[in-house]
């Protein structure tokens, strides 16, 4: 595994990255918005993904609230980058045992392999792989 990053799910993710950012000297990096994919034409002005990086060895990603199910697990999931298909697979067929997925497996628009599951102890999990091109 390279990296577990902490996922925080807030109501106004672009206001909690300045307030962050400020806090931890840090820098906003790959930010996403939803203005740019079609996916999420019903949700402008929302943050889809950010990276607030503090330091060379700790990130923090941001994201808005979209739905109501992020009220069950809470505001925060672990995002498990992973080093191989094989490792994500696996730790996706473990975690999905009981669980309960919510995004299956798959390729994404930004070319990596991701899912989404909460284990069978509520648990968020974020899996991703990102096959080196």
């Amino acid at each position: 595994m390279k990296q577990i990053i902490p996922e925080v799910y807030v109501k106004d993710a672009r206001a909690a990255l300045d307030f962050y950012e400020e806090l931890f000297d840090g820098k906003v990096k790959n930010l996403q918005m939803s203005d740019e994919l079609k996916m999420f034409k019903d949700q402008k002005g929302k943050v889809v993904h950010a990276e607030l990086h503090i330091n060379s060895r700790c990130v923090l990603y941001f994201a808005d609230v979209f739905d109501e199910r992020r009220k069950k697990t809470g505001n925060m999931t672990l995002m498990l980058h992973m080093d191989s298909m094989a490792e994500i697979q696996r730790a996706y067929d473990i975690l999905s045992q009981n669980g309960k997925v919510g995004m299956p497996l798959q390729e994404t628009f930004w070319g990596a392999y991701h899912a989404i599951v909460t284990d069978k102890f509520g648990a968020p999990w974020a899996l991703n792989f990102a096959p080196k091109q």
